[in-house]
């Protein structure tokens, strides 16, 4: 089993992170990490793992006693940071490992969790980070098909080189996220400036569906709410970065841009409807479901990109 204790360990394989980007600060939040660093401690991988918890420092005073005594020997770091970003980055300059596991407080990973994210990265040196496969509870078909819808878009099914980021679920190298951050200031979802910057200088980047994590999931106001954030970033790192595809469209065309991201990512969504369904519990017979949620969910994306393009906030969230 693995060695919990960072007092204990002069050199861990992995350091593994967990920070929370929904909603913290209430006591589903806190029964949420419980049950996250629970299922860290049940991990079979037998080399030192450095375990970190980063939150707010306003939020951390709230903190049950109890939440860091599920893992014995976790690190408790407090943040000025409010973003999740933000934390994450304050997490990955604090850990010592080479290679550092990054997991959202919400996010219960399997128990082979840590094993499969480090052997991928050993087995990948070319590797800069690598995503996981996420997937909601699946308590019914409805929620399979939006746990497909919503994590899809670094899922290719099987392992191989992907052009997107899962930062809820990944394992990255230290140096390199030390060296250029996850950017802080252009929302919760804002990756992309990171790794489309990665990429133009050859990094790579992969998916490893063995690095798997169920996370929570809280229905339509959950899903309203991460889409709004989601539209409105679309729009706000082509804003930002000229180089990303469709930024030309979004600063030629202005608010006619929006109708046109929302038929893009609809036809990408209708892809992997087609590609995905048996790695999330489902079947080719529930194709036109997924088809008609597919259009409904990235129709809620649309308010937020309305709001990017006329220069507004994303507006309320829990997300952060």
């Amino acid at each position: 089993m693995a060695l919990n204790s960072a007092s204990s360990i002069k050199q861990p394989a992995v350091t593994v992170m967990v920070v929370s980007d929904y909603r913290p600060g209430e006591k589903k939040s806190w029964d949420d990490l419980r049950g996250t660093l629970a299922a860290l401690g049940r991990q079979d991988f037998d080399e030192p793992i450095e375990y970190i918890l980063l939150e707010n420092s306003r939020d951390l005073e709230r903190m049950p006693e109890d939440v860091p005594r599920t893992i014995p020997g976790v690190r408790v770091i407090a943040s000025d940071a409010h973003g999740s970003y933000p934390l994450k980055n304050a997490g990955v300059q604090a850990a010592t490992a080479d290679l550092v596991m990054v997991l959202d407080a919400d996010c219960v990973p399997d128990q082979g969790w840590v094993r499969a994210g480090v052997e991928a990265m050993r087995q990948r040196p070319d590797a800069v980070a690598i995503s996981g496969r996420t997937t909601y509870p699946g308590r019914s078909t409805l929620e399979r098909s939006l746990g497909l819808l919503s994590r899809c878009y670094v899922d290719r099914g099987t392992a191989g080189p992907v052009r997107l980021l899962s930062t809820n679920n990944m394992i990255v190298r230290r140096s390199v996220f030390r060296s250029d951050p996850l950017p802080d200031d252009a929302g919760p979802f804002a990756y992309r400036l990171l790794t489309e910057r990665l990429l133009r200088q050859g990094g790579k980047l992969y998916f490893e569906p063995k690095l798997r994590a169920v996370h929570d999931f809280e229905g339509w106001p959950m899903e309203r709410d991460l889409r709004r954030q989601v539209g409105w970033t679309s729009i706000r790192i082509r804003q930002l970065d000229e180089n990303i595809p469709g930024a030309r469209v979004v600063r030629l065309l202005g608010l006619v841009s929006a109708p046109l991201l929302y038929a893009y990512r609809l036809a990408e969504s209708t892809g992997h409807c087609f590609r995905l369904p048996r790695y999330f519990g489902l079947h080719a017979g529930h194709i036109p479901l997924l088809l008609a949620l597919a259009a409904l969910v990235h129709s809620f994306e649309l308010p937020g990109m309305f709001r990017a393009l006329g220069g507004q906030p994303a507006g309320p969230t829990v997300y952060r």
